[in-house]
């Protein structure tokens, strides 16, 4: 934290408070400073999260976050996080004039990084998340609906343990041109395509996954574009690694597209981290400042949405190793 200049760090996004103190409740404030980490809860849940606090870490009640007395009184450069409320920022300028505020990414930057326990349950969760589709691809009936296939799909995860990294997203045809469309009562027809994108969440940790299968006739220009969309992950895959540019992943990926016209419909970046939150720190995009890392874990997900015809996108999560990449959803 003194590298970047701060003293001090506010913090209030659930899965941050978590990571540092491993109290995942909401309405908890944290402040970190190089000497200790002080927690703040609403009066509410004050007793609920003494119950669940564990080590010796100071809690208090909220309001004293804003007494003019409190810690930060005594800081001159405090970090924030980027989501959090203008209030609360107009809030801190009034109560604390002395001091500075900045936003920054630096827990994010921090959690980037997953230690052996995390990578232990995200490995888990990634299992768990390749298990499901391949179950679920057995028991789908043909003529089923998107939102019975999504609610399959749940179940599987369910009977693995694990709960959803987020609402699953089901598509059939012309749907799939949605990059998140929700599962409808259309029923799925023989002669169109599927994709599925869903993760797991293990013990708080998430994987991500996107597949497509056809469940009758495999239609010709949607087979070579499976196949080209495929060719461009596997370009990426090879990018990446350790002291690797997450921009440059992005554009191995992308030119494989654009040799095939197709890098008009790809309208999103090639990949995110994964741990605590399915999409988090690095960012691989064009525009990306990242640099891999060994122990990040990470998605590339090449897709095209092409209007009046659909959408395909394929995903996996990869462990970033001292040499390459572990796939971690295969």
């Amino acid at each position: 934290m003194t590298a970047d200049g701060f003293d001090g760090f506010l913090l209030q996004n659930p899965e941050n408070i978590g990571y540092f103190t491993g109290l995942f409740l909401e309405d908890i404030f944290g402040i970190v400073t190089s000497r200790e980490i002080i927690l703040f809860t609403h009066p509410l849940i004050y007793q609920e999260a003494l119950f669940y606090l564990s080590g010796n870490l100071p809690l208090r009640k909220s309001f004293e976050l804003w007494n003019k007395q409190s810690v930060i009184s005594g800081l001159k450069k405090v970090g924030l996080e980027p989501e959090l409320p203008a209030g609360h920022f107009v809030r801190l300028k009034e109560a604390f004039p002395a001091a500075s505020f900045e936003l920054s990414l630096l827990p994010l930057q921090i959690r980037s990084v997953k230690d052996a326990a995390e990578i232990t349950l995200i490995r888990k969760a990634g299992r768990i998340t390749g298990n499901a589709f391949r179950q679920a691809r057995k028991m789908l009936k043909p003529g089923a609906k998107e939102e019975e296939l999504a609610l399959l799909i749940q179940r599987c995860l369910e009977k693995s343990k694990a709960g959803s990294a987020f609402p699953v997203i089901a598509a059939s045809g012309e749907r799939t041109f949605f990059p998140h469309a929700i599962p409808t009562t259309n029923r799925i027809s023989n002669r169109d395509w599927v994709t599925v994108d869903f993760g797991a969440k293990y013990s708080g940790y998430c994987s991500d996954l996107t597949r497509v299968f056809f469940p009758g006739k495999k239609d010709k220009k949607a087979t070579e574009i499976l196949r080209i969309l495929s060719a461009a992950k596997k370009a990426a895959e090879k990018k990446a690694g350790p002291g690797v540019s997450a921009k440059d992943v992005d554009a191995a990926g992308r030119n494989v597209l654009k040799k095939k016209n197709l890098d008009q419909y790809f309208i999103h970046s090639i990949g995110h981290g994964v741990g605590l939150s399915v999409h988090e720190e690095p960012t691989l995009s064009p525009r990306s400042p990242d640099i891999l890392k060994p122990g990040m874990v990470i998605t590339l997900e090449p897709a095209v949405y092409i209007p009046g015809w659909g959408g395909m996108r394929v995903e996996d999560t990869y462990l970033v190793t001292k040499t390459g990449l572990e796939n971690l959803t295969a």
